[in-house]
């Protein structure tokens, strides 16, 4: 059944007069007439009683305008929801991102974004960069922020901010205020990296093999958190984003040590599947995104 059709029948029924039908939907006579004959013969049944002048429902034309009230509320109703999704006041979003991203830069950007659009749903999903980079390519995300370098097919990839993994340790650490810290000073603490999966650990490991440190021996973390924690209360060691201990190193609880060859640099990137078509929500936060990014690579 053709949608222009069934709607032109509704405000006849309504009206049970093709003129002011007509007027209606401003449109002339003859074509409502047109319209309501290719509908009729498309059901195969008459849909009027045509006695003189006057103008009734048949026993099917009931039946149809019954159905069509439900029609059209229910395309009115899809036509609402879709202006309020082009328009931001309603939607959905699903980002994903690494554990440093999630943690320490993600949560004020999203409180940020919520305020300005208030009506948008997002659930943001925290894991190591390996699995991210999977859900991102199996299109379990709408976008996700995550370390590289990134290789994909299927993946568009943005870059966002830069980021610096450093040296950290406790305020009453031995090492701290050294000037020329060796790595045989260093081989003497326990070193925390996070478990495999992280992009830091790999960065960070890799980092060590360039510069020699390749037999350096490592305690493993599963969160970020528990490194913090266990560096605090030392002594222990640990390279970590500058995003992640940027509180504690403001308030006095840990001391870092930026500067070679303690200072490795990372980028991370906003990914989206190429195959999904970007939501206007998807489209506002990519935006908001790049408007409140840090360090641009």
């Amino acid at each position: 059944m053709d949608f222009y059709q069934l709607n032109t029948f509704y405000h006849v029924a309504q009206r049970l007069n093709f003129t002011r039908a007509a007027e209606d939907l401003n449109m002339s006579q003859s074509a409502v007439s047109r319209q309501i004959e290719a509908l009729e013969k498309n059901l195969g049944l008459p849909l009027f009683n045509r006695i003189g002048r006057s103008v009734s429902l048949t026993e099917a034309g009931y039946v149809l305008y019954k159905q069509c009230e439900q029609i059209l509320r229910l395309v009115e109703g899809t036509q609402a929801a879709i202006e309020t999704l082009k328009n931001l006041e309603s939607g959905s979003l699903r980002v994903g991102c690494s554990s440093t991203v999630g943690n320490y830069i993600l949560p004020s950007v999203v409180l940020k974004f919520i305020r300005k659009y208030p009506g948008i749903q997002i659930h943001v999903n925290i894991d190591c960069t390996k699995h991210m980079l999977e859900r991102a390519e199996a299109g379990d995300v709408d976008i996700a922020i995550i370390a590289g370098p990134i290789e994909s097919n299927v993946l568009y990839v943005e870059p966002f901010l830069k980021d610096e993994i450093v040296l950290a340790m406790g305020k009453n650490h031995p090492l701290v205020g050294e000037d020329d810290i060796l790595f045989d000073s260093l081989s003497q603490y326990p070193i925390l990296v996070r478990s495999e999966g992280s992009h830091s650990r790999k960065t960070i490991l890799q980092h060590f093999a360039r510069i020699g440190w390749d037999t350096i021996s490592t305690v493993e973390f599963d969160t970020t958190e528990a490194i913090k924690q266990a560096i605090i209360a030392g002594p222990a060691i640990g390279f970590l984003s500058k995003f992640s201990i940027h509180h504690e190193v403001q308030c006095g609880l840990m001391s870092m040590y930026d500067h070679e060859p303690y200072a490795i640099h990372r980028n991370f990137y906003i990914v989206s599947h190429k195959g999904k078509h970007p939501s206007p929500a998807m489209l506002a936060f990519k935006t908001f995104l790049r408007k409140h990014g840090i360090f641009y690579v």
